[in-house]
């Protein structure tokens, strides 16, 4: 009679299971780590991008509003408190920005409040060495012209940013060039505006609880830089109180060239074939040929602002001159 016994593993495939066991387990968990650290990659750069963000809109914010008064010819510059100023260039541009804005929100009072402010930025090293950016603004103007930024300590001054690794801010001038500091103080800019602003900033990686982590110097070369980019138009262009207070003299001054055009048969042929008719029957300029004349300037856009443009090129540019970054084609 033959005897059967239970089938059962030999020792050499329970150990092979228990390797094949290990191999999978291995994998698994170098894949989950790989995950999780391109996870938290992952997490660190999306807050960076949105603490980036977060900053360039609040400075872009108060420059899309800034405003300056022309100097009369007559005043004393130092006694003229209007100003934008933009000093101390580093990789970036100007490090330390203070200017006049129209952003600010007047409080709900029986007194009526201007909407006018002056605000400032500047980067500001703390005694470990680290770099904040520093936001400061002020409700009133000085009575003369002050170029001093304010302290560190002012009641006005509030930390925008801390762990910032760079700052800068360039502008773009009449001549099409970007340019890292502006003075409107100078004989050079005199009472004028930057057409825009180019805002850059670079932030170090922060921790899960917020504070900035160290970066190895040899790593840091090695990495690409992180840096956040925003150009922004200065729509308010310089406003020249005296002449919107006595707008006769300006016409006055005008009178002469009007008849002669009035007279001049040649000189309405001419603006009939090389531009539109504007609101008051003259010829103009269109959007489309101050591109042509500024091309260079144009292509130093972003392409958001390009196409933005283009769709106005049927139209007259003394029209829609204010906030457009081409100049001399009215």
């Amino acid at each position: 009679m033959r005897r059967t016994g239970a089938a059962g593993f030999t020792l050499i495939e329970m150990m092979a299971v228990a390797l094949l066991t290990a191999v999978v387990l291995a994998a698994a968990a170098d894949f989950y780590i790989d995950l999780s650290t391109a996870s938290r990659a992952a997490i660190e750069r999306v807050r960076g991008e949105r603490r980036a963000v977060a900053i360039l809109d609040r400075v872009a914010r108060d420059l899309e509003s800034s405003v300056l008064v022309k100097k009369p010819a007559e005043l004393d510059p130092l006694a003229h408190p209007w100003l934008f100023l933009a000093e101390g260039a580093g990789e970036l541009g100007a490090e330390r920005l203070m200017f006049v804005t129209r952003g600010r929100v007047p409080r709900v009072s029986a007194l009526r409040e201007s909407d006018l402010e002056r605000v400032a930025y500047w980067l500001h090293e703390r005694e470990d060495g680290s770099l904040e950016l520093v936001r400061w603004s002020h409700p009133q103007l000085p009575e003369s012209l002050d170029r001093n930024f304010p302290a560190g300590d002012d009641p006005g001054a509030a930390v925008l940013a801390e762990g910032v690794a760079a700052f800068g801010v360039r502008f773009l001038g009449e001549a099409g060039e970007w340019v890292p500091a502006w003075d409107s103080s100078q004989l050079v800019e005199s009472s004028e505006l930057p057409l825009a602003a180019e805002i850059s900033i670079e932030l170090l990686p922060e921790a899960e609880d917020g504070t900035p982590v160290e970066v190895d110097p040899a790593a840091e070369a090695e990495a690409e830089p992180r840096i956040a980019t925003r150009q922004v138009l200065l729509p308010l262009r310089p406003r020249d109180v005296e002449k919107e207070l006595n707008p006769e003299a300006g016409e006055d001054q005008g009178e002469e060239g009007d008849d002669e055009d009035e007279d001049g048969e040649d000189g309405e042929g001419e603006g009939e074939e090389d531009g539109l008719a504007g609101e008051d029957g003259e010829a103009c300029v269109t959007v489309a040929q101050c591109i042509a004349l500024n091309q260079a300037l144009f292509d130093s856009l972003e392409p958001e602002t390009q196409q933005a443009i283009q769709g106005m090129g049927g139209l007259c540019f003394k029209d829609v001159s204010i906030g457009l970054p081409v100049v001399g084609c009215e």
